[in-house]
């Protein structure tokens, strides 16, 4: 790595890296609002299969029919959950490019006023971390709360679904699509 290439990273990278953070906060209501919705279906689920047995067909309608009107699908979570895990990736390698060209910039021990370039190297990169991790957290946070959620409850989503195959061959529950069969 050349003097130059390493000003020019150390220069650089800040300034994408706000550009994320940016964007990051833009989405971070979003992805909230999002898990939030997505873990209505399986509150929804996991309270009727509370009490234990299994529900009555009006019951699993009038789940079908909450879970429709949530209007949530299973691609929307997905791709939210892509954003999110770019979002951590990308920060994590801007971190890591400012630090290695700051670190590289202050040179090596032997060199006079090293400790001066790496105290400055080692502020910069703290600075920069907490500037990129704290909107992180701030998105990661909602997410995992309702992706573990929503992760547990779906030994009673499966069940859930076995039951409305079952209504619907009786004829006992609309035939419409099941919520998120669709993928949207």
């Amino acid at each position: 790595m050349t003097e130059t290439y390493a000003a020019t990273v150390a220069a650089v990278a800040p300034v994408i890296l706000l550009v994320a953070v940016v964007e990051i906060n833009n989405r971070r209501q979003r992805v909230r609002e999002l898990y939030e919705l997505l873990a209505v279906p399986i509150r929804l689920i996991r309270e009727m299969f509370r009490d234990g047995g299994d529900p009555t067909a009006q019951q699993v309608e009038r789940v079908v029919q909450q879970v429709r009107e949530t209007n949530v699908g299973a691609r929307a979570g997905f791709g939210l959950m892509l954003y999110v895990l770019s979002a951590v990736a990308i920060t994590t390698l801007l971190f890591l490019a400012e630090l290695a060209s700051l670190l590289w910039l202050a040179g090596t021990p032997e060199k006079s006023s090293s400790g001066v370039a790496l105290f400055c190297a080692l502020a910069l990169g703290v600075g920069f971390a907490w500037v990129a991790y704290a909107p992180m957290v701030a998105l990661l946070l909602p997410v995992s709360r309702n992706l573990l959620y929503i992760l547990r409850g779906f030994k009673d989503y499966r069940r859930f679904l076995r039951l409305l195959r079952h209504y619907r061959a009786q004829g006992t529950v609309s035939t419409e699509p099941a919520p998120d069969s669709s993928g949207t």
